[in-house]
């Protein structure tokens, strides 16, 4: 599993909603079989700790987006909740593989799903299944690198020879050259045979 989790800079303590989002999926038992309703679970799991966090902090409101990628077999299952997005590259063509949770109104956007929502509130997440080959590229990333180019941009910078780690440095490098006003964070995955 890999994931990238945002924390809402709108929200207090955003960053410990992403901190606490990203230790409980990886504490998470992953010895389930039907990774659909595992993911589900695994989204009102982190819910709920986020929850817990706000109320232990006596804050109103704590949250953090989601962007999620489950590799079983031959099969990935994609996760989120949020403008965190999922990308898949394949033959020179980018194609999201997320769906953005917001809304535009005339304070801007609003992000309509999000791990930290409280109360009766039932987090449903987008989900997606299908499967995965060799050459293959996966980005994971948070609106801070979306927000700041276009996918014609990221398709430029990530279709390329270079490492993942080279094409992730290069994605936040231009997302901070064109303004940079949100954390910007990348995973890309290239699957091999």
């Amino acid at each position: 599993m890999f994931a990238v989790f945002d924390g809402m800079g709108g929200e207090a303590c955003g960053e410990i909603a992403s901190f606490v989002a990203a230790s409980h999926s990886q504490l998470f038992a992953r010895d389930k079989t039907e990774y659909e309703e595992y993911l589900y679970e695994l989204s009102e799991m982190l819910n709920e700790k986020v929850c817990e966090e706000t109320e232990a902090r006596s804050l109103v409101l704590m949250g953090t987006t989601a962007a999620m990628v489950q590799f079983c077999g031959t099969d990935i299952y994609v996760l989120n909740a949020g403008d965190s997005r999922v990308y898949r590259l394949l033959k020179h063509e980018l194609k999201q593989l997320s769906v953005d949770h917001i809304a535009i109104g005339y304070g801007g956007k609003a992000i309509t799903k999000f791990l930290g929502l409280p109360g009766g509130d039932k987090l449903r997440p987008y989900i997606a299944t299908g499967e995965y080959k060799a050459g293959d590229v996966y980005l994971l990333c948070s609106d801070g690198v979306t927000d700041m180019l276009t996918d014609e941009e990221i398709l430029a910078l990530i279709d390329n020879k270079k490492s993942p780690g080279e094409s992730c440095r290069d994605l936040i490098a231009a997302a901070m050259a064109n303004g940079g006003v949100d954390n910007a964070t990348a995973i890309l995955l290239r699957v091999k045979k």
